[in-house]
């Protein structure tokens, strides 16, 4: 099994519940990692809380500042230089049951390709359905503006990137999350997360997948590796508002992606978050307020974040 040459690094913020759900559930499928290595970032009573954890299940436990880029690469400097791969995982992923030897039988068929880099797991989202704004992103204007796609794991010269889950085969994409994902330790080596994109570290999973494509390599989903991601967040409408756009641009700027094509984009989501109150979505309203303001920074301050 791949991860006994494996390092395994899990960022975790104020979460004890969940992150002992996934380390519990790993146990219980008794895949045994070379070292898990938890990166925590939560207050004085919950960081007691997980360093507890992290020894009832052999975990290596360090407290840092909160950012999920600045953890992960935190873990990254940690790691054992010896393992062949390096696994990061969300501390709320819940796995069906076969993904970790689907996984496996998949890098062993890759173990000598050395343009494949990274292997996704397959986000199966059950409540996923196509509404009027996703067959608006998807519809022939779009994909004609290169602003959106109707293929999964697109980075588009906008700089918007599309969805990927509920796969029915394996895919090769342009993009790859680092909710979970494995990659070759070798072929990531002095390959960091931008710490610059905030504590949120929005789309940094986005920015790491763009710098490794630098190095021609390549991405895969392992459709039958499949994972559930509750991805529950607390979050301020209105700043996610604002980091979508501006964080978005920063990586339009960092990678010469269109930026004319990128504004284009920006508004389309901004009016998708306007017309989501129509539906019920209350809460869409300050998102719509935080794009609007977000593209209007994004027009006169063009410096860096």
């Amino acid at each position: 099994m791949f991860t006994k040459h494996c390092s395994l690094i899990i960022p975790t913020f104020n979460r004890p519940v969940f992150l002992r759900r996934t380390l519990k559930q790993l146990k219980f499928f008794d895949y045994n990692f070379q070292e898990i290595i938890v990166v925590d970032s939560s207050n004085a009573i919950n960081r007691k809380i997980v360093e507890n954890i992290c020894f009832i299940y052999s975990a290596k436990y360090f407290h840092t500042k909160p950012s999920v880029a600045f953890q992960r690469n935190y873990g990254l400097k940690l790691k054992n230089k010896r393992n062949k791969y390096v696994m990061f995982l969300d501390d709320d992923i819940v796995f069906f049951k076969k993904s970790f030897l689907n996984m496996n039988k998949m890098l062993l068929s890759f173990k000598r390709d050395k343009y494949f880099c990274g292997f996704g797991f397959n986000l199966i989202n059950k409540n996923y359905h196509l509404n009027i704004f996703e067959k608006i992103k998807k519809s022939f204007l779009s994909k004609f503006l290169n602003l959106y796609s109707d293929e999964p794991g697109c980075v588009m010269r906008s700089g918007w990137h599309t969805k990927i889950e509920n796969l029915k085969n394996d895919k090769i994409v342009d993009w790859i999350y680092s909710a979970a994902v494995i990659y070759k330790a070798e072929l990531i080596k002095n390959k960091y997360f931008d710490t610059s994109l905030g504590t949120y570290s929005y789309l940094e999973d986005l920015d790491f997948s763009l710098n490794l494509k630098k190095k021609n390599v390549k991405f895969i989903i392992n459709s039958s590796a499949k994972i559930k991601h509750p991805n529950l967040i607390e979050r301020n409408d209105y700043k996610f508002g604002l980091l979508e756009i501006i964080n978005r641009h920063y990586l339009v700027k960092k990678y010469k992606l269109n930026i004319f094509i990128f504004y284009l984009a920006s508004v389309l989501r901004s009016f998708i978050s306007l017309f989501s109150l129509f539906t019920g979505k209350i809460n869409s309203l300050s998102r719509f307020f935080g794009n609007v303001c977000a593209i209007i920074y994004c027009l006169f301050n063009m410096k860096k974040l």
